[in-house]
């Protein structure tokens, strides 16, 4: 016969088990307990652990069988005579954690393992809070008959057994059956958990933040929060941010009454196709807003950190006194290499620097109209408000100077790249990019004249 013992590993569940007495250390202790038998360890592990977990110390052994191959028995307990151990046995099976046992004689490898030595008193120093275990069978000897009890008849051990239930009465029927299938007693190991009650973040608030690189964990105050208000025409203004995110979209697009743009989530959420809760939602919203060059911008300009200023009217109020608004204003506190090297202590003027409370004040003169002199043709008035707030992000949120400054683009090239990049995602649009030279008309006489004088010299397209 060929012997392989392993103890199972309970030392940091030692602290968690209720009190035993043990005797003194004697390696002559005669009984222990077989509690089941395996032809399989992972069985008998699953065993193991149930046994650990109701405060039990467990030793296996796994002999071999003449023409049965190898079983792997399951060990509890030593006790100095048959009468504690089978009291011991009464206690385990009454508390539903086995359903059935032997009392055999220790083998001498057994006692170096130091199993648990019980004393009389014992027997019922374990609680009966444990949880009851999965059936499990004896092995069985060739004949049919048990092979414990024979062995247990030759060396004089009295064998003790609880009622087998269906799935062991099964089994002791005909050998040649499947083994009990123990995998569903190990899932009983932890607790079921319905992964729908676990609370998720809204996908399209999560895919917003993804989108403008947020990291705070909380709502802000009000007077911290950045975003994009609109002043003067607002209905002019709405139309532009509109004519921006394109028509598909531009129901998306409201203001509330205090000005601030706000995205419609729930209808955001339906045009981005979102339907059953998935892991995924956030990332999907993402995917939509990214495809769309002109609704990207509004979420970064919209929901970001920074404070942006859309007024649409002839003037506008700035950090000094109001300005008349010719074509288009851009400011912000930024340093410009355009404006502050050339002012006293290199610092903008006031009238250079958007009214308190807002990082960035884009101005538009609602009359006036740009004729782009490389395409021959009148750019789309949308198309004027997306290149100057594109370049007010740059500025802002990218830390971009206007102008090239070494390796890094400036503010007003990477503006005309977004442009670019929204034409080619609008072919049917017929989108007039600002680059090159732009004739602007300030009022609806220049445009008049403009008119009369080359009626014949642009596009009519």
């Amino acid at each position: 016969m060929r012997s392989r013992l392993f103890l199972f590993s309970a030392a940091l569940l030692i602290s968690t088990c209720p009190a035993i007495a043990f005797a003194d250390s004697d390696p002559a202790v005669p009984y222990t307990l077989q509690v089941a038998a395996f032809p399989s360890t992972d069985l008998a592990d699953i065993l193991v652990a149930k046994l650990v977990q109701a405060g039990e110390h467990p030793v296996c052994t796994t002999v071999e069988l003449q023409g049965r191959g190898y079983w792997t028995r399951v060990f509890v307990g030593l006790f100095s005579t048959g009468t504690a151990a089978r009291r011991y046995g009464d206690n385990l099976i009454a508390r539903g954690i086995v359903n059935e046992f032997l009392v055999r004689r220790a083998e001498p490898d057994q006692a170096v393992t130091r199993l648990r030595r019980v004393t009389a008193g014992d027997s019922h120093a374990l609680g009966s809070a444990a949880k009851p275990v999965a059936p499990y069978a004896l092995e069985r000897n060739s004949e049919g008959a048990n092979d414990l009890a024979s062995r247990a008849k030759s060396v004089g051990n009295a064998t003790v057994k609880a009622e087998p239930v269906g799935a062991t009465r099964d089994m002791r029927t005909s050998a040649g059956r499947p083994l009990i299938d123990f995998r569903a007693a190990a899932l009983e190991l932890a607790p079921v958990v319905d992964t729908g009650l676990i609370p998720r973040p809204d996908p399209v608030t999560l895919a917003l933040r993804l989108v403008v690189g947020e990291r705070r964990s909380g709502p802000l105050a009000i007077q911290d929060r950045g975003g994009l208000w609109i002043t003067g025409d607002t209905a002019e203004g709405l139309v532009r941010l509109r004519w921006i995110v394109g028509d598909e979209n531009a129901e998306l697009i409201k203001i509330d009454h205090e000005g601030r743009v706000q995205l419609d989530r729930r209808l955001l959420a339906k045009t981005a196709g979102l339907r059953a809760p998935r892991v995924e939602d956030p990332l999907h919203v993402v995917d939509f807003i990214s495809s769309n060059e002109g609704l990207l911008l509004l979420v970064q300009v919209a929901e970001g950190r920074y404070r942006y200023r859309l007024h649409v009217g002839r003037q506008v109020p700035t950090r000094g006194k109001s300005l008349d608004v010719a074509g288009s204003i851009n400011l912000d506190k930024n340093f410009d290499s355009r404006i502050n090297p050339y002012r006293k202590d290199g610092k903008k003027l006031d009238t250079e620097q958007p009214p308190e409370g807002f990082d960035s004040l884009v101005a538009l003169n609602p009359v006036a109209r740009w004729f782009n002199l490389r395409a021959n043709y009148w750019v789309q008035a949308g198309a004027i408000l997306f290149h100057e707030l594109a370049e007010a992000y740059a500025k802002l949120d990218l830390g971009l100077d206007y102008l090239e400054q070494g390796s890094e683009p400036g503010a007003h090239a990477l503006a005309l790249d977004r442009e670019r990049r929204l034409k080619s995602q609008r072919p049917g649009a017929d989108i007039v990019l600002t680059a090159g030279s732009n004739r602007v008309l300030r009022t609806q006489e220049e445009i008049r004249l403009f008119y009369a004088e080359g009626a014949t010299g642009f596009s009519q397209r």
